[in-house]
């Protein structure tokens, strides 16, 4: 912890953001409110971040979120003098200080605001890294600094992301996670012709899970659940205590058919259910609840009804269950039977073993649509090894004169 910021001030950033699963939140807003009744300025920047949700805090202290507060905290830090708070509003999406400018007393441009904070950054403090780095990476540094337009070219690109590079990566040493996204994009997008680094990026992603960020435990878990399914499992359990729903999904998945472990499809639904209640956004737990529905197996009975009813709230953002909702409406189960509902849905993925299966009855019967039998044989002509299209197949007969339904 650095001494250059207000004790109460470095206090709240090491137990908030530096170790956030081991720190004392409570406590770390208590001294922040204590500052800001003393005017500290500083801590009115960071006293906000506590209340614009898990975006900015982790969301384990059960900060109450208020962005009202938050603004007016914002607000208060640039009009008692804040350079971090100057900076640091300005790139709150949607932010716009009651004064109506970014730039207040002391400081008289955003070149004056900037070498305060990189000041402070380079002096060690932690969290102005965090933000020069980001502001490197973005580009923001452009306004502030003032640099020419003409004189914004791909050197002038690379330079920036070399700083941000070199903040970020002090940030990760000193166990600020924050900044771990933006370093892997920039050693893999290969954007503005900088250079591909993969094997540092893998690393940071190990270094995020190691540090508890769920989201860089469940990827590392899905990596890991061919090659050892139990140290993936023992990922995802920890991306779940540390609050990332997805994994719920992945851990799901192990226990449902074709999954690294033998399946139980009871447990499958029971973490399912808990991930959707925790995240019902996540259109993941939608489309398998579904799916477990919709097959079934391990002693849970198919229920259509279900099954359709988790497949509509998935298919307005993923068509991956598409061919499962039109087999739905093109048999009535769980829902009013719909032909062209149905052949609306199969044409989403018309390779897929199912879809090819309801396209070619659709053709082949002229269901909803004139009968059109040489295009259903093109579609059951795809799926040579699934037994009920071999069976539709021998309800037609190819004659001289084309296609013919003798059944």
């Amino acid at each position: 912890m650095s001494n250059i910021l207000d004790e109460r001030v470095e206090y709240a950033i090491q137990q908030i953001w530096l170790d956030p699963w081991n720190g004392n939140g409570a406590e770390a807003k208590k001294k922040l409110e204590e500052a800001v009744e003393d005017g500290n300025a500083d801590a009115c920047f960071f006293l906000a971040r506590c209340y614009f949700g898990p975006c900015f805090v982790n969301p384990r202290f059960g900060f109450e979120e208020n962005d009202e507060k938050g603004e007016q905290l914002l607000d208060r830090s640039i009009e008692m003098g804040s350079a971090i708070g100057m900076l640091g509003a300005k790139r709150v999406g949607g932010f716009q200080p009651r004064c109506g400018s970014f730039i207040h007393a002391p400081y008289n441009s955003w070149k004056e605001i900037w070498e305060t904070v990189n000041n402070y950054a380079n002096q060690g403090q932690v969290f102005c890294q965090y933000l020069i780095g980001n502001a490197y990476y973005y580009g923001d540094c452009i306004e502030f600094l003032g640099v020419p337009a003409d004189k914004i070219n791909t050197a002038t690109i690379q330079n920036f992301q070399n700083k941000a590079i070199w903040y970020l990566e002090d940030c990760v040493k000193k166990g600020l996670h924050l900044g771990i996204g933006n370093l892997i994009d920039i050693y893999t997008s290969g954007d503005y012709g900088m250079p591909v680094n993969e094997r540092r990026a893998k690393e940071l992603e190990k270094i995020g899970a190691d540090m508890g960020v769920g989201f860089y435990e469940n990827k590392l878990g899905r990596s890991l659940v061919k090659i050892d399914p139990d140290q993936a499992k023992n990922y995802f359990e920890r991306a779940i205590s540390h609050g990332d729903a997805n994994a719920y999904l992945q851990l799901a998945l192990m226990y449902m058919y074709e999954g690294a472990y033998p399946i139980d499809l009871k447990k499958a639904l029971s973490l399912l259910k808990e991930g959707y209640e925790k995240d019902p956004d996540d259109w993941g737990f939608a489309n398998y609840l579904g799916y477990l529905y919709f097959r079934g197996g391990d002693d849970i009975a198919p229920d259509y009804i279900k099954a359709v009813q988790y497949f509509e709230k998935a298919i307005g953002e993923s068509k991956w269950c598409s061919d499962m909702l039109g087999t739905c409406y093109l048999n009535g189960l769980g829902t009013t039977q719909d032909y062209n509902k149905a052949r609306e849905l199969f044409l989403h993925y018309p390779n897929k073993e199912l879809s090819a299966l309801g396209l070619g009855k659709i053709y082949c019967y002229g269901l909803g649509i004139k009968q059109e039998i040489k295009k259903g044989m093109e579609y059951l002509k795809t799926i040579p090894n699934n037994q009920e299209a071999r069976e539709v197949k021998t309800h037609f007969k190819r004659s001289l004169f084309g296609w013919k339904q003798i059944v």
